[in-house]
């Protein structure tokens, strides 16, 4: 894994490169200065040369600024490296979910796709930043310090070294103990991200139902999973580090009471034992970080896991090597026996096949779970029919490129989305091109402007998250401003007015009937007074076509649209309704 992640730092080789060659460069530098106290000890101190301390000094200081010089720039080129790469990722796994289909999304939680892209990728930004860098740095000075140590006097070098084989082993079994373990640690943080996002969403249901204690519960249960996960990684580093620290101190009384030996022997100087002793910490110091270090790159191993589990997941609506733009538009759409499921044990829709001609309204009508917003779903092409085609134009969908068709499209949906941005960028989301003048038209046509310019900041005005500073009313005007704005050829409204106040109904459907002239138009919805003007109404019961034609004619045939738009007119209640719905 941790392989696979250096893969991904090709494209930053040039700053890279240069970071390691002044890493190599500097590492000589901090190796430098114990030899200079030998130098002190063993000729100006005890050889009497007295005259060789000041130009020694000189020496070590100057070495002690270059390597300094060499260290700033490492660590700002590998840093700026660093930084560019946790960006770029960033952005590929934003990429990547947004290029993903809906069905992947409904699968998975938001919440834990948030803590992949930000708190795993902050991980690898720890690792990629600080750990190669720090890897590189300790792996070389080890090397050099011990080169150095044997060089001095190759038995105490050897004494010294011993110990460190044990360090390798302990480093080994640490390895087997907890590299399931940080995976687990990041996916119950996952876990508990998912439903901090999804309590933060729900916070009005949650208070209006007095369900604080119950989620309170809910949360400290996953809560106390992470803990209980993390706490044996606790454990695990408890052991594990005092462990590298008694086996480097055992190095160290080797080393003294085998420099000493020696020099009692005459085998040694007293300056080399000086140097040693300068040297020891280098060497055990790096030992330790490496540990540390170990530790670091197995968390990073599990949040590379995780990231490379959004990665390499398969796009299952995706453009075609040969798909192609839509040169033309006249809006005649066609659905061939088009058969589709969400889950294999339940088909959505099975054999279904209607045309709608260009700038004909086309009402869905049906009782809930029907099918009637998988039509949608699947003219939008958010996902494939696993039987039969869908055509526009003459072009099977799945021959199109995906951004061809939707720029040709609008929605107008159920619940209003806006973002937590300004009224303004809200519309412009519809076309982000648009002059304020014909911002401004949009809004007009969509009944929206006189309430808008009624606000303290007008089109300036941020509306909060999901809009929750305007009235349902309000959020569905400015969606159809928005879809104004996009000028579409195809609209589909999908129970556009099912959730606003009546009081805003009328301004909405007066917006809506100007939305649909000149244009094809998808209706779907249960309120079949909103069709009954449509050309065509198609009636699906259980995925399959149950009735078609006009109002009138359905009216005629006497089934199930007749009798649930003659309890619609007499006002019956939703129970008499749902009951009726499914009857046949």
């Amino acid at each position: 894994m941790f392989l696979r992640l250096l893969g991904l730092l090709k494209p930053y080789r040039a700053p890279i490169v240069a970071g390691f060659a002044c890493l190599v460069l500097m590492i000589p530098c901090q190796l430098f200065h114990p030899l200079v106290w030998k130098f002190v000890v063993d000729e100006v101190l005890i050889a009497g040369h007295r005259e060789y301390l000041l130009p020694a000094l000189g020496v070590m200081l100057g070495v002690f600024l270059l390597g300094t010089g060499l260290s700033a720039a490492r660590t700002y080129l590998l840093g700026r490296a660093g930084q560019r790469f946790v960006n770029d990722l960033r952005a590929r796994l934003h990429g990547k979910l947004m290029r993903q289909s809906l069905a992947y999304h409904h699968e998975r939680r938001s919440g834990d796709m948030q803590a992949r892209v930000v708190g795993d990728v902050d991980v690898l930004n720890e690792v990629v930043i600080n750990g190669v860098d720090t890897i590189l740095t300790n792996a070389l000075g080890f090397v050099g310090v011990a080169g150095i140590v044997l060089w001095l006097n190759w038995k105490v070098g050897v004494l010294t070294l011993i110990p460190l084989a044990l360090v390798a082993a302990m480093v080994w079994y640490f390895n087997l103990k907890v590299k399931g373990l940080y995976r687990r640690v990041r996916d119950r943080l996952g876990d508990l991200s998912a439903l901090l996002q999804e309590h933060l969403a729900g916070i009005a249901v949650i208070k209006a139902f007095a369900r604080e204690p119950h989620e309170g519960e809910r949360f400290e249960e996953r809560n106390a999973a992470y803990y209980s996960e993390s706490l044996k990684g606790v454990r695990a580093r408890s052991f594990y580090f005092p462990g590298v620290m008694a086996v480097g101190f055992f190095s160290n009384v080797a080393m003294l009471g085998a420099g000493a030996y020696f020099v009692y022997r005459g085998e040694f100087t007293i300056g080399g034992l000086v140097a040693l002793r300068g040297y020891w910490w280098q060497l055990f110091s790096p030992v330790q970080s490496l540990a540390q270090i170990n530790e670091m790159i197995q968390r990073a191993g599990a949040s590379a896991g995780r990231l490379f589990d959004v990665l390499d997941a398969p796009e299952t609506v995706r453009d075609a090597p040969d798909a192609k733009e839509l040169p033309s538009f006249e809006g005649r759409l066609v659905f061939e026996r088009v058969g589709f499921a969400y889950t294999s044990d339940r088909p959505a829709l099975k054999g279904v096949d209607f045309e709608v001609r260009p700038g004909q309204t086309f009402g869905v009508v049906g009782p809930s779970g029907s099918g009637k917003s998988t039509v949608l779903n699947l003219i939008l092409r958010f996902y494939d029919p696993q039987d039969g085609a869908v055509r526009l134009d003459g072009h099977d969908l799945r021959e199109l490129k995906q951004a061809a068709l939707r720029r040709h499209t609008a929605i107008v949906t159920q619940e209003p989305f806006l973002f937590n941005a300004t009224i303004r960028e809200n519309i412009l989301f519809g076309r982000l091109g648009a002059r304020d003048e014909e911002l401004q038209e949009a809004a007009r046509q969509a009944n929206a402007h006189e309430f808008i310019e009624a606000l303290p900041r007008g089109y300036e005005t941020l509306v909060g998250e999901r809009g929750v500073k305007l009235s349902g009313g309000q959020k569905q005007r400015l969606c159809i401003a928005r879809a104004f704005l996009a000028n579409p050829r195809l609209l589909l409204l999908d129970e556009a007015t099912a959730s606003v106040e009546p009081e805003s109904e009328a301004l909405i459907q007066a917006a809506l009937e100007r939305l649909m002239r000149g244009r094809t138009t998808v209706i779907v919805s249960h309120r079949l007074s909103l069709v009954r003007n449509c050309d065509r109404i198609l009636a699906i019961r259980d995925g399959r076509i149950a009735e078609r034609g006009s109002h009138d004619e359905l009216l005629a045939q006497g089934g199930w649209y007749a009798r649930m738009y003659k309890l619609q007119s007499e006002g019956a209640g939703f129970a008499e309704l749902e009951q009726a719905a499914e009857q046949v």
